[in-house]
């Protein structure tokens, strides 16, 4: 049996139509499971309607997700987003075959297709598009779903519950350590309204933020970034000047050579991940595989050095401190 864990909280909009589509799922045995972190509209009501099972607690997608797997009974779990949209009938049977096929520890995802009105904001998001087809370090988000057996989960740790989010990102790069992630037959759509509203640009400027503070370790940075979050919002674009002047805090409070030091742990993991800005250019000419083999073969080899990790250091220096600077330039011109 699979048991499907859906993390809830005020998802009246979007709930009903994942269960109606999981239910359409064929030729497997399947239970769902919702687990709920306080909702004050009608997400719980239509989940009793449409018989799911209810798991109600604290909120915190990392919390929500363990507790889910407390009353679960599939010998495979899979995690997936409330706003998630499967429509291929046979799509979990698909993936569910294959997992059961490896021999090696292993966790699937699939890969995601954005949908939004703004055909430019289509484009940005299919570089996101792209990246979630790969399995290369830190592609992996809970957005793709998460499909992964019961003992491989027991095995290897459960989600982070320390914060209320990044829950994804923690297990990944925990899991990687001992095991394989697979790209799994299929893809989940998922909205990009996040990326209109907020801006295309905005929004992947902080998830990159946000990105380089998980990994350097700064938590106390998610302590306040959802109250910032939320101030943060306008009619028209976020606001990012709160959020790197939180990053700025974080990275020098404990003195000057120590700030270098992260910027120089920055550069070596933002050069191990160059293979992004070929992936980028790639989706621009629609030919990212190629540009992906050149990175490979041509760049890898003469960049992944200590010469190219003081070099990303530097850029990455002059890029935080240019977005903090236009940042503040935006967010003083707002006021007035």
């Amino acid at each position: 049996m699979l048991s499907i864990i859906i993390p809830t909280l005020n998802e009246e909009q979007h709930l009903e139509k994942l269960i109606h589509q999981l239910e359409a799922q064929k030729s497997l045995s399947f239970e769902i499971i919702v687990s709920d972190g306080g909702s004050a509209d009608a997400t719980l009501k239509i989940a009793k309607n449409m018989g799911a099972i209810i798991v109600s607690g604290e909120p915190g997608r990392g919390r929500q997700l363990n507790k889910g797997t407390l009353y679960a009974k599939g010998e495979y779990f899979l995690f997936l987003h409330a706003d998630s949209e499967i429509e291929n009938q046979f799509q979990l049977k698909n993936a569910l075959d294959l997992m059961e096929g490896l021999t090696q520890p292993s966790a699937g995802h699939f890969k995601i297709n954005f949908f939004c009105e703004d055909p430019r904001v289509k484009k940005f998001l299919s570089f996101f598009e792209w990246k979630s087809f790969f399995n290369r370090e830190g592609t992996f988000s809970g957005d793709q779903g998460l499909l992964i057996s019961r003992k491989n989960f027991d095995s290897f740790g459960r989600f982070s519950e320390e914060f209320g989010f990044l829950e994804d990102k923690e297990f990944a790069e925990r899991f990687s350590e001992i095991g394989n992630f697979v790209t799994l037959p299929g893809e989940i759509k998922s909205s990009g309204r996040r990326f209109e509203v907020e801006g295309a640009g905005e929004r992947a400027t902080l998830n990159l933020l946000i990105m380089s503070m998980f990994h350097l370790k700064l938590f106390d940075f998610f302590v306040v970034a959802p109250s910032i979050y939320r101030e943060a919002l306008d009619s028209k674009k976020l606001n990012l000047f709160p959020f790197f002047q939180n990053a700025l805090r974080q990275i020098v409070r404990d003195g000057f050579f120590e700030a270098l030091n992260r910027f120089k742990n920055l550069g070596s993991w933002a050069n191990a991940n160059g293979w992004q800005i070929f992936l980028w250019l790639g989706t621009i000419s629609n030919n990212p595989r190629k540009f992906i083999a050149i990175y490979d073969r041509f760049f890898l080899p003469i960049t992944r050095n200590v010469v190219g990790d003081l070099i990303v250091s530097f850029i990455i220096t002059v890029w935080f401190f240019l977005k903090l600077l236009t940042s503040w330039i935006r967010f003083k011109s707002r006021k007035c």
